[in-house]
């Protein structure tokens, strides 16, 4: 993946860096808006390594970047969905009926109209 495919969606990848850098904090990453420049201080100034190293650990963190095919191929269902387990909220009944949540019901109002 490209930085510049990183930095337009910067927000997007701030959990993957949180995952991968735990040492770093959630304001600190949005605060450099996705400028590779400016995460490299960050990484060196808070990991304490050298401008070259923070810049090696950026490419290899963009080497592991997954294309979507390769993330959703159904061989690794599993493993997915046992990735999401991470990202239930608190209190949150898993097994409930997802019709609950929806509005499955309701039909799309019809083009040009409020009512």
């Amino acid at each position: 993946m490209n930085w510049s495919d990183v930095e337009t969606n910067w927000e997007a990848h701030v959990p993957q860096i949180l995952t991968r850098w735990p040492e770093l904090e959630e304001d600190d990453v949005l605060a450099t808006e996705g400028d590779r420049t400016e995460f490299g201080a960050l990484l060196s100034r808070q990991l304490g390594l050298s401008p070259s190293v923070a810049d090696s650990e950026i490419a290899d963190w963009l080497m592991g970047l997954e294309p979507a095919d390769a993330v959703m191929d159904p061989s690794r269902d599993s493993e997915r969905i046992r990735d999401a387990a991470a990202h239930i909220p608190e209190g949150e009944d898993v097994y409930a009926e997802d019709g609950d949540f929806g509005d499955e019901g309701v039909s799309d109002r019809p083009i040009g109209r409020d009512t």
